[in-house]
């Protein structure tokens, strides 16, 4: 993932693209935690997802003009890791007891399950979160990437590299007593590399024997209606269908969770409320909600949060004692993390308003060609995302507004205060970040052009406050949508 979303990759079909991936897939399910069967079920869940994704992309870069963005392989690649790391979406839910097609050659083989021990024996004693950074780095993620993906500052990605690199090395013998690496230290961060390789090399050997990908990619491409759409074997609350309206899934960014504010608020406060309502209630309210609308709002309150940490930590870094903590190749791959999402999210963004959001993460991803984190351009443009994004959610909400209002929506009064007046305290919410993006952006331009070198512009004072804004929005549509799946 160290490559602009420009650069595309042509990806030749999802044929190739299930045989390349499902084995690591399953995988890294299995470094997680996951047994055989559960990790063949989310690699089939992630992979139905990204076939319905892949052929909506296609077909939209099709008629689309010339310069719009493409999805990368390797950006395919990393969110189909991440909803396999995130434990799925639902989507294929095989009858109770079924085992997934994929493991067609015999899932109890005693000589597979063996070599799959003794391929995971290194990791054993590894924590969630030094498991999680390993699999994106087995995705190919490069250290700022994960540290997009995960919500971890760049010294907590390099110090987890570098730990579970040693770990890996040790147990070949191929680790010199060699003390600890600076975070900069190009030949540990390869050596690691290489046993990264290995490993993934080593499990994906290990399932080979189990795993019948012809019958695993036959069962995900069974997976789809006659028009396209997804076919569920259990019914599923119509929440998030990919389609027309939403072709991108609104879980196509991460969401660092450690924003997550001990009293709920606003959207949080009303899903909090769902959860005390009867099937009934739950069902009422059901009929009203607003998927498009709201999967909108979620996707840019989510990348607005992404791109307020890129800003906090770009700042950190131009002070002496932090400047090595964020440096210019862990901000870039950070950025093309964050553009490649929200090129893929393009139609997410038309379909509500136009603000060239894509092309402002664009020029701040480029920008890092050549400029530090911390410099006046690079300023510039991460102000110009966040403001593209906040008037995004505007409209977004404004969208959603609309239609909570809508016959046959739920207005009915409940602990938590409706939907709609909670989307009413986040407009507002909303009409005050942009004042103060604009007010932040005039001040730095009036530093450029008016004030003698090294006047300080202060970016960091609105930063907790607006990141409580955006992860409040965001966990609270999640935490509805928990509510309403709910039988």
């Amino acid at each position: 993932m160290v490559t602009d979303p420009a650069d595309t990759v042509s990806v030749s079909g999802f044929g190739d693209y299930y045989r390349a991936h499902a084995g690591p897939l399953v995988a890294l399910s299995l470094l997680r935690g996951a047994d055989l069967v559960g990790a063949a079920r989310l690699a089939q869940d992630a992979m139905t997802v990204a076939r319905r994704w892949m052929d909506l992309l296609v077909a939209n870069v099709a008629g689309a003009a010339k310069d719009t963005p493409v999805v990368t392989a390797q950006a395919l690649r990393s969110w189909t890791c991440r909803m396999t790391v995130g434990g799925g979406c639902g989507v294929l839910r095989p009858a109770p007891g079924t085992v997934p097609a994929l493991l067609g050659k015999g899932s109890t083989d005693a000589l597979v399950q063996v070599r799959t021990v003794v391929a995971l024996a290194p990791l054993r004693e590894l924590n969630e979160r030094r498991l999680q950074v390993i699999a994106f780095r087995l995705a190919g993620c490069a250290p700022g990437a994960i540290g997009y993906e995960l919500g971890l500052s760049m010294p907590k990605v390099h110090r987890t590299l570098r730990h579970v690199g040693k770990l890996l090395a040790a147990e070949t013998g191929a680790w010199q007593g060699r003390g600890a690496e600076a975070p900069g230290d190009v030949e540990g961060s390869v050596e690691a590399d290489v046993r990264f390789a290995e490993l993934l090399a080593e499990l994906t050997a290990a399932l080979d024997p189990v795993l019948d990908l012809r019958a695993g990619l036959d069962e995900v491409r069974g997976s789809l209606g006659p028009d396209g759409t997804t076919a569920r074997r259990t019914p599923v609350p119509p929440l998030w269908n990919l389609g027309p309206s939403l072709p991108v899934p609104p879980f196509g960014a991460p969401v660092p969770h450690s924003f997550a504010e001990p009293a709920p608020s606003g959207v949080r406060a009303y899903a909090s409320g769902l959860v005390r309502f009867d099937a009934r209630g739950r069902k009422a309210a059901l009929g009203g909600f607003a998927a498009v609308e709201l999967a909108a709002v979620r996707l840019g309150a989510v990348l607005a949060l992404q791109v307020e940490r890129f800003r906090r930590e770009a700042e950190r870094s131009g002070t002496r004692a932090t400047r090595d903590e964020f440096r210019q190749e862990d901000a870039r791959a950070f950025a093309v993390a964050l553009a490649q999402d929200a090129a893929l999210a393009a139609p997410m963004f038309d379909a509500v308003k136009d603000l060239d959001v894509p092309r402002r993460i664009g020029f701040l991803a480029a920008g890092l060609t050549h400029d530090d984190p911390w410099t006046n351009e690079v300023s510039y443009d991460g102000i110009e995302a966040s403001l593209a994004l906040v008037q995004f959610r505007r409209a977004a909400v404004r969208a959603a507004l609309r239609a909570s209002h809508r016959p046959g929506a739920d207005t009915s009064p409940r602990s938590g205060g409706s939907l709609a007046e909670a989307l009413t305290q986040s407009l507002s919410d909303t009409h005050r970040m942009i004042r103060q993006l604009d007010e932040l952006n005039s001040d730095l331009s009036r530093a450029e052009s008016t004030l003698p070198d090294g006047y300080y512009v202060d970016m960091t004072r609105d930063f907790d406050l607006h990141q409580s804004f955006h992860a409040d929005l965001a966990l609270g549509i999640d935490d509805v949508r928990e509510a309403l799946s709910q039988p």
